[in-house]
């Protein structure tokens, strides 16, 4: 049973007023040591801890027990975990609490439970945490059932906070309910650190031994002690055994021995959600499997990306890992591929209609259509290929500028093959600097800026050289470049202020998080 199982399942008490001591009290018994995980020990509440007054127990488990408490010198209510036994205390059982506290206190995250501060009493190793008025998620799910929304909600934040985890080069890998913390608000906070690890060692501790977990929520990979395999994606099966319990009551996978429990882990296949609750929804369904395949390449990549999934069907988006349909399919590739996607729908466009009036109204010259075709071909495949460098990142500051640059010469090309200064397709110019703010780069808006500028020169000097018959008011083009610069100059203080929103949300993680 977790630290955290029992929680608040015991009738509320109420402290009296005698104060039985221990650790600060000149009339204290004189011993070198304390359990505090022997209940017969301390027969009432509150006492003295070091710093601390302990008010009650809120859980036990196998290795620990959870006290709420009283930081003394600050007033600060607090959560207090102790190591259970202490005279003959195992060594394991230090260093996993240990890691606990380390792996703990490296991160801050306002759906994780903070770590205030760690230390020994007469012996007795002790975890100050952050007080978390609630209950554990696996009793508020036994006692008053999450629907089908408020679970996805739940799971979600639990996997944006793991997701943090992760970029801590930290994994949990003991994601069950009872780890993790519900308040009055609905708000999950991930508390029970004891098996988390560094992605790049053995473990949060120098000394920590091999994994184990609960069998009932261990990723195969975690069953088997596989150390090679553990990683990141045993959270994403934690995740996905959550989600599967709160929709269905149950784990996955459950028997009466932990042997046999661990067996069905590796080798069978959970039952479907909907044949347990056919009220559950089919996408679901398929994201909360995905979450626990065996394979740990066919689960979610990341504990982001499921978290994103679980957000879109929040949102009533499509969800593309559970999209079928073609039309499903083609959104979720657009919305994969905004720039490369908005490129080929716009220069397709453009390429069907002239197709339509050449072949239905011949109002064109056949060079000039095949003129256009090309440049608008050639455009097609430049972006194509710029896209495949945009998404390597070592490429990826490079491709988009070139991509930027690339767009407004293809545009002059085909102005020119449209009548140049005169032709009606420059308002195309603006929108293309207006396109380019969706980068968010001060530096690409005005690179773009710059290029426009000086192809606008050129259609006017192609204009006075080579089209006499054209007459050139020369200040109707320097009001179009006067305001192709504010346009840009407009541009770029729009993209510089949300730069600086989007600075002061990642300094204010919990703005974004607890929405």
């Amino acid at each position: 049973m977790s630290d955290l199982d029992k929680q608040q399942d015991s009738e509320p008490f109420d402290p009296p007023t005698e104060i039985v001591s221990f650790g600060s009290d000149p009339e204290a018994p004189s011993i070198d040591w304390l359990d505090l995980s022997t209940p017969s020990l301390l027969s009432e509440y509150p006492f003295d801890f070091g710093p601390y007054k302990i008010l009650g127990e809120l859980g036990r488990g196998g290795m620990g027990v959870v006290y709420k408490g009283v930081q003394k010198d600050l007033d600060r209510v607090v959560s207090i975990k102790v190591i259970l036994s202490n005279r003959l205390l195992a060594w394991k059982n230090v260093l996993r609490f240990r890691s606990e506290a380390k792996a703990a206190a490296s991160v801050r995250h306002s759906n994780i439970v903070g770590i205030y501060e760690t230390g020994k009493v007469l012996g007795q190793h002790y975890i100050a945490m952050e007080y978390i008025e609630g209950e554990s998620l696996a009793r508020r799910n036994r006692m008053n059932p999450l629907s089908t929304e408020e679970a996805i909600r739940v799971v979600a934040r639990v996997a944006r906070a793991i997701a943090h985890l992760h970029a801590k080069n930290i994994v949990h890998l003991d994601l069950k309910p009872s780890n993790i913390l519900i308040d009055p608000t609905g708000q999950p906070f991930v508390t029970d650190f004891g098996l988390a690890r560094g992605l790049g060692g053995r473990g949060i501790g120098k000394d920590t031994e091999a994994i184990s977990g609960t069998p009932c929520y261990m990723a195969p990979e975690q069953a088997k002690g596989d150390e090679s395999e553990i990683g990141p994606l045993c959270d994403v099966y934690g995740l996905g055994a959550v989600l599967y319990e709160l929709l269905t009551k149950s784990p996955p996978f459950k028997s009466e021995d932990a042997f046999e429990t661990l067996v069905k882990v590796i080798e069978e296949e959970p039952q479907p959600p909907r044949s347990i609750s056919p009220e559950i929804p089919k996408t679901i369904e398929k994201i909360c499997l995905r979450c626990l395949e065996k394979d740990p390449e066919k689960r979610y990549a990341s504990a982001n990306d499921l978290a994103d999934d679980l957000d879109r069907f929040l949102a009533g988006d499509i969800v593309e890992s559970t999209a079928t349909s073609l039309p499903d399919l083609i959104k979720c590739w657009i919305r994969r591929n905004p720039a490369l996607s908005s490129h080929l729908i716009v220069l397709s466009f453009f390429m069907g209609i002239e197709l339509l009036w050449y072949h239905l109204f011949k109002i064109r010259t056949a060079e000039y259509h095949y003129t256009l075709l090309s440049i608008l071909t050639l455009w097609v495949f430049t972006s194509i290929g710029l896209d495949g460098f945009l998404k390597k990142p070592k490429f990826e500051k490079a491709a988009r500028l070139l991509w930027a640059a690339a767009d407004v010469i293809f545009l002059t090309a085909a102005l020119l093959n449209n009548g140049g200064i005169t032709s009606h397709l420059l308002i195309l110019y603006p929108i293309l600097l207006a396109a380019s703010g969706l980068w968010f780069q001060i530096n690409l808006v005005w690179t773009v800026t710059v290029i426009t500028l000086f192809s606008y020169g050129f259609l006017i000097g192609h204009a006075h050289f080579f089209r006499p018959e054209i007459e050139i008011h020369f200040d109707h083009h320097i009001v179009f470049l006067a305001s192709i610069f504010s346009i840009g100059f407009l541009i770029s203080l729009l993209v510089r202020r949300l730069e600086l929103l989007l600075s002061y949300g990642r300094r204010r993680p919990s703005l974004v998080q607890t929405k």
